[in-house]
């Protein structure tokens, strides 16, 4: 348990700065939406039986390391991308029950700026945000999986070129953001092969049933959510084939 925790450096750089310019009220606000945040994921991981390996804390955010992998369920993906977000919905009512009882509007306008900020933020379709998780489980449902990654790229890299232009450089934090997911990109971008085959591989050890068949002619056009037949083979006998080449 003592190592499931792991804070990045910078971020006690960033702790120590917010605190030394006296920010302790938008620092306790903003680190409280985040982790109601990672709560909505964490929650949502347990209920569907996942294991967390790590918790990464970021100066703006958090990395859950955890054992789903890219062959599980869509659906599963796709409420735990966005529990997220639901559980920052779920704030709206409880600041504003605060607001009339507890705190000031000062704290309650901070709230509803910041809680809108990341909102919006983790929304944007850029690796690794949930925004981008949530659009790879709407594309993987349409279209072959290698076709979905390389349409999440590509949507991704469009993005993150129009949130450089949008962002405003005033602060160490949004040069950190910038430069993360710049990293984050080039390193799925960069790794694509090894993506996919991962998938593959993972397909090809864990069995599952399927209630649909997709006929396809290559194994690049495998789908994910169906059970495949390539060149009238089943995928277990073509896939052990192309790992024991």
């Amino acid at each position: 348990m003592k190592n499931l925790f792991k804070i990045h450096p910078l971020t006690y750089i960033i702790l120590l700065s917010v605190l030394l310019a006296g920010y302790f009220n938008y620092f306790l606000i903003f680190s409280t939406i985040l982790i109601i945040h990672d709560l909505g994921h964490i929650l949502f991981l347990k209920i569907f039986k996942y294991n967390i390996n790590d918790i990464t804390i970021l100066p703006f955010g958090s990395l859950i390391n955890s054992n789903i992998s890219s062959n599980d369920s869509t659906k599963h993906i796709l409420v735990i991308s966005a529990s997220g977000v639901i559980f920052q919905l779920a704030l709206y009512p409880v600041f504003y029950i605060l607001n009339m009882y507890y705190i000031n509007d000062v704290s309650y306008n901070i709230f509803l700026n910041y809680n809108k900020l990341i909102l919006l933020f983790n929304l944007l379709p850029i690796i690794p945000l949930d925004g981008s998780k949530i659009l790879l489980a709407f594309l993987e449902s349409v279209f072959c999986y290698k076709k979905a990654l390389k349409l999440l790229n590509v949507i991704s890299i469009f993005m993150l070129i129009a949130f450089i232009f949008l962002i405003t450089f005033k602060s160490l934090n949004a040069y950190l953001i910038i430069s993360f997911l710049l990293y984050k990109t080039f390193y799925e971008i960069t790794n694509h092969k090894y993506l996919f085959n991962g998938f593959l591989l993972n397909r090809y050890l864990n069995f599952r049933t399927y209630p649909k068949i997709k006929y396809i002619t290559n194994i690049k056009n495998i789908f994910k959510n169906k059970y495949n037949i390539i060149n009238n083979q089943r995928e277990t006998k073509v896939l052990g084939s192309y790992f024991n080449r």
